[in-house]
């Protein structure tokens, strides 16, 4: 495990990745066709994946994050919140390597985002590449997605804003809701 603090806040690296340098990044930028937004990129030469939870958060909870999605989205019916599991190794096992899920999931969301971490239920946190949206957070739901073997593209219809930046969405991550506490009380009282 490792350890960081961010706008005093400790946080822990849970099973980070193996160590990886600006070469490692390059292939993988130059396989994507673009490069990581800044702060994504600096946490990679850090820590390389695995899972950045606040140290107030127990190690048998897990980190929440709010959701916010677009006024009408029926994706909206998981809720206003999510679970985060861990993020994608550069250079690692199958099972969560960044490139691999990359070539996965990159034909079933927006080509203006990278899929970086998921959440217990397979769905995505995603990250902008693009002018517009560099570096803003997003969570793809994917019981929702665009229906690709019927022409559909992917849209934002299945997806919620998380946060700005990459900073923002670890400022943002919270213990999970206590038990019997609905989605919507939990972000009422963490998020005020």
């Amino acid at each position: 495990m490792a350890e960081f603090v961010l706008e005093n806040i400790n946080f822990d690296v849970i099973e980070p990745g193996e160590p990886i340098n600006e070469k490692d990044l390059y292939d993988l930028e130059a396989k994507l066709g673009t490069q990581l937004p800044a702060q994504l990129r600096s946490y990679y030469l850090r820590w390389n994946g695995g899972l950045p939870c606040p140290s107030s958060i127990p190690l048998n909870k897990s980190a929440w994050v709010r959701l916010y999605w677009k006024p009408g989205s029926e994706a909206a019916r998981v809720g206003p919140a999510a679970s985060l599991q861990e993020f994608a190794e550069i250079n690692s096992s199958p099972d969560m390597d960044f490139l691999r899920i990359w070539n996965d999931y990159k034909h079933r969301i927006p080509q203006d985002c990278l899929c970086f971490a998921c959440n217990p239920g397979d769905s995505q946190f995603l990250i902008g590449i693009k002018d517009y949206n560099l570096g803003k957070i997003y969570f793809w739901q994917r019981d929702y997605q665009a229906d690709i073997g019927a022409g559909e593209l992917p849209g934002y219809d299945n997806i919620a804003d998380v946060a700005n930046s990459f900073v923002e969405f670890l400022l943002a991550l919270h213990e999970e809701p206590d038990e019997g506490e609905s989605l919507e009380a939990w972000v009422r009282r963490v998020y005020g």
